[in-house]
Formats: C-alpha cells, sequence, structure tokens
C-alpha cells in the first residue's frame, strides 16, 4: 500500500513540474554577439552601412550587431561611422542608422570588403567613385534606384532620421544581384581567446580627433573579454536596446587627413592608401601595429612588428582612424 502510495505521489510530482516547466516564463536569452568578420567565411558581400555620428542621431541602433565597425572623422571635428555586417552571418538587425553620406575614404574602405555600399548622398567625388567601382555595388538612399530601402522616422528631425534593416537590405541585394562573392582573401584572421586567468584586471583608453572635450573611452571587462564603449565619459548605448556597447577588439589607428581646398562645405580628405602606425588593444593588452591597404581595392591589413598578421578574437572588431595617435592615452 505504501509503496503504490509513493508511485502515486512521485508520479504526481512529476506532472507538476513538467506543468510549472511548460507555463514558467522563458528566461531571455543572452544578446548575440557580433559575428567576427572571418577570412574564408564569407561567402555574400557584407552589407557596409554609412552611420551619422551627430549628437542629434545619438543613440544610434544597430552598431552593437555590426561585425565590423569603423569610426573616422568628417568635417567640423563630427566623426561619422561605416558599420559592416555579414549576411547569413551577422544577427539580422531590425534597424540600421540613422543612415548618412558617403565620403572618398570610407567608399575606398568599403571598395576592399567588396561591400554593398549603404549611404544617403555624399560627397561629389564619394559619390562618382561609389557608382563606378565595381568592387562595389552602390546603395544610395537619395537615388530613385535605392531609396525603397529606407524610411524616415517621425521621433527626429531630418537628416538625422533615415534608416534602413537587415531585411530591406535582403531586398536590395536580391534586386540589384551579385549578392554572392568569391574572395578567399577577403576578412580578418580569427584566434581563439585568451583565457580567464591570463586576462589582466582593467585597462582603459582614451582618444579624440579633433577636440579633446569630444573623447571616446573603452574599458576592458575581463569576464567578458570585451571592451566597453564611453562617451564623453558616460556609456555609449544602443538605441533599440538600451545596452552599452562593447568590442572584442579596438584598433587605433593614424591616418592623415588634409581639408579639400575650395569645397564649400569644409569637407576633408584622409590618406587612407598606403600605411602608418597603430595600436591594438585585445584580451586585455597593448601592442603597437602596422596598418597597411596596397589599394583602393586591396584590403585594410594589420600587422605586427614582426611582420606577422594581426589575428583577431571573434566578435567585434571596432577601427577607429584618428589623425595622430598622440589623440591616444593609456590607462
Amino acid at each position: 500500500m505504501r509503496t503504490v502510495l509513493f508511485l502515486r505521489t512521485a508520479a504526481a510530482l512529476i506532472t507538476l513540474t513538467v506543468i510549472v516547466a511548460l507555463t514558467a516564463p522563458a528566461v531571455a536569452a543572452p544578446p548575440r554577439a557580433p559575428a567576427a568578420f572571418e577570412r574564408g567565411a564569407i561567402t555574400r558581400r557584407p552589407y557596409v552601412v554609412m552611420i551619422d555620428n551627430h549628437p542629434n542621431a545619438y543613440p544610434q541602433t544597430g552598431l552593437d550587431k555590426a561585425a565590423v565597425v569603423f569610426e573616422a572623422l568628417a568635417e567640423a571635428g563630427i566623426t561619422r561611422f561605416m558599420a559592416v555586417y555579414v549576411p547569413g552571418v551577422s544577427p539580422d538587425v531590425p534597424s540600421i542608422g540613422p543612415v548618412r553620406s558617403a565620403r572618398l575614404y570610407f567608399v575606398r574602405w568599403a571598395m576592399g570588403m567588396r561591400g554593398m555600399y549603404i549611404h544617403a548622398g555624399g560627397a561629389p567625388d564619394a559619390l562618382k567613385r561609389a557608382r563606378e567601382a565595381s568592387e562595389i555595388i552602390d546603395v544610395d538612399a537619395l537615388a530613385r534606384s535605392g531609396g525603397a530601402y529606407f524610411t524616415r522616422v517621425r521621433t527626429r528631425r531630418a537628416p538625422h532620421n533615415l534608416y534602413t534593416s537587415t531585411a530591406r537590405l535582403d531586398q536590395a541585394a536580391a534586386r540589384f544581384g551579385n549578392a554572392e562573392i568569391n574572395d578567399p582573401e577577403l576578412g580578418f584572421l580569427i584566434k581563439a581567446e585568451a583565457p580567464l586567468d591570463q586576462r589582466p584586471a582593467a585597462q582603459g583608453l582614451n582618444y579624440y580627433f579633433i577636440y579633446r572635450q569630444d573623447s571616446v573611452g573603452w574599458t576592458y571587462d575581463p569576464a567578458s573579454n570585451a571592451y566597453l564603449r564611453l562617451r564623453r565619459g558616460k556609456p555609449a548605448v544602443d538605441a533599440a536596446t538600451g545596452q552599452q556597447l562593447r568590442a572584442s577588439n579596438v584598433v587605433v589607428i593614424e591616418v592623415q587627413e588634409r581639408p579639400i581646398p575650395g569645397d564649400p562645405k569644409g569637407r576633408i580628405q584622409q590618406d587612407v592608401i598606403g600605411s602608418g602606425p597603430g595600436v591594438l588593444f585585445q584580451d586585455g593588452v597593448t601592442r603597437d601595429i602596422t596598418w597597411r591597404k596596397e589599394s583602393e581595392a586591396a584590403p585594410l591589413r594589420f600587422y605586427f612588428a614582426d611582420g606577422s598578421e594581426v589575428t583577431m578574437n571573434p566578435g567585434q572588431v571596432w577601427i577607429a582612424a584618428v589623425p595622430k595617435l598622440s589623440n591616444l592615452t593609456i590607462q
């Protein structure tokens, strides 16, 4: 009799456990890390999107899910981002933006990534090169052929209110064609992360482009082996998630810039073809590097002093192009 009672009680407990498991609220999965821009794993053209960094554009949306982010000056001391998403590898992004205009040096970086170049108008030399370059597919939101893949939101004022998404860019890729690529040299070499017991307790860095008061900071978190971004000393966040931006690799490079003579809008040019010094922040460790881009069509590469190519940690690579490395401070 006791045995039967025990079995009935056990069965009831099992049934109750199943019911609780089925009815309990699901625990939210942690956010997916941005995909690594890994060499040999890229079979579709990346979506290379120009993103606004005017104060009226902050906070941006979608930078957290980019595989690579470029950060460089535009004009008047204001920087601009170029975010790179890898179809089929990067997570889907429902909103990306605000989308802004092209500059020639960003076009040249995009050419080395064989991207579908996404922008809203741009400087005359940038527009001309983007249309003519065979290495990229030009998608201009202000052109009749490209406008269908963008939308303007009412919560912000133009020109800081133009957005797209990976779903819309998938549609653009289907329309423009030539979305598949076969370039085994595209992407970075990827390595394993440093084990937790080999990571330092802390590291930090700050840099500025023109104005010291408009500084950028990164704070190293050894537990996640990531660098958390600061904007003017406060956490820089994604507008959609509210989460602080983070990168697995931060690369600060020196790129010479100069004004374009006679340009009515005070635009600048940057020498992104050639080579120059840089600093890699990875695994809580700082290492001097050299950047190299041999031609417009060549990829941007990074090398250590012994000539070996830099290998990146899985996750986002953030590349900041500052006018002088003396603008960089390491804590």
